[in-house]
């Protein structure tokens, strides 16, 4: 059975949400010359479904049913029994899941999950770095508003045919994966951009969803032969999370680029009320120096500017407040 750390590892190492400030993007030709959208920085003060209001013109959410179906989807039902849950996560082809994983409690690695499956009911989930869903669908299917975030292409596309796989056996309501499933093709930083270049591995490597801003922050085991850029959108989480919704987990799983998420999202842990109770965050030495961070510099800020209790985990790092 697979352990929390083994499980996080193998997210973390194909995904990325990341994110620098201006100085940074441009030193390194990240950021893509200005567009009529990023010209300047717009809000759209006017609010949507879900109460979020000063959402950029250039950031909206993705609906899956405008999504293209995988064409070579690799299902793996995850089962949560103490709480009669299951998800059906889409992984890729070179995955070693199997078609059936059960989380047996905190000792067979559900730590993590634990902590989203218990998420009150008014509370939301934050997953920032979301990979291919392996949590956004736990999110789900506990009932919670989720709001995910993933700059790939592929992703968003095993993220989708996930939840609708879900929904399909009966997992979830197709009424519930609309309303509470917040999913956005995006960057999340400390900085608000609408066109931004993220880099991966080329389609011959096969590996799609692993990307970063450098190219040495993509964890993978062998060097690609060369690599591709997209182009996405990066937010700040402040600009993005209605200001009404009590936070009970942020989950940031990022290569290297935790620290300008946690940034960038000031204003959710300024609030009195309603702030996250759970950070739960990786912090991986090669990539967090590889991105030009300091170890330790997000627990730091939490626990004296915020009043967290760390924890170590390994390579994560959880905060409870």
């Amino acid at each position: 059975m697979a352990t929390n750390s083994s499980v996080r590892r193998r997210a973390s190492v194909a995904l990325l949400v990341i994110c620098v400030g201006l100085a940074s993007l441009l030193k390194n030709g990240a950021l893509v010359p200005p567009t009529s959208l990023s010209a300047g920085v717009k809000h759209d003060e006017q609010q949507d479904e879900t109460g979020a209001s000063a959402i950029h013109d250039f950031l909206k959410p993705v609906s899956c049913n405008n999504v293209p179906m995988d064409s070579d989807p690799h299902y793996s039902v995850a089962e949560f029994p103490l709480y009669n849950k299951s998800a059906v996560v889409n992984y890729a082809p070179w995955s070693r899941w199997k078609e059936r994983v059960i989380f047996d409690g905190e000792s067979s690695g559900g730590g993590l999950y634990h902590q989203i499956l218990d998420i009150s009911p008014n509370e939301i989930f934050i997953d920032v770095g979301a990979n291919i869903g392996q949590m956004t669908l736990v999110g789900l299917i506990s009932g919670v508003a989720t709001f995910a975030f993933d700059p790939l292409e592929y992703d968003i596309m095993k993220i989708c045919s996930g939840v609708n796989e879900t929904v399909r056996r009966g997992y979830a309501t197709q009424k519930l994966s609309i309303e509470n499933l917040h999913l956005f093709r995006a960057l999340v930083g400390n900085e608000s951009r609408s066109n931004v270049s993220i880099t991966r591995p080329d389609d011959a490597f096969g590996k799609f969803e692993q990307a970063s801003l450098f190219e040495n922050t993509i964890g993978v085991a062998r060097k690609p032969k060369s690599y591709v850029k997209e182009y996405v959108p990066m937010i700040r989480l402040d600009e993005v999370i209605p200001p009404n919704l009590p936070i009970g987990l942020v989950k940031i799983d990022v290569q290297g680029f935790e620290w300008p998420v946690v940034q960038g999202m000031v204003g959710l842990l300024d609030r009195t009320v309603g702030y996250p109770r759970i950070i739960h965050y990786e912090e991986q030495r090669r990539v967090t120096l590889g991105a030009g961070y300091k170890l330790g510099t997000i627990q730091k800020f939490l626990e004296e500017g915020y009043n967290y209790t760390c924890t170590n985990l390994g390579n994560d790092i959880s905060c409870k407040k």
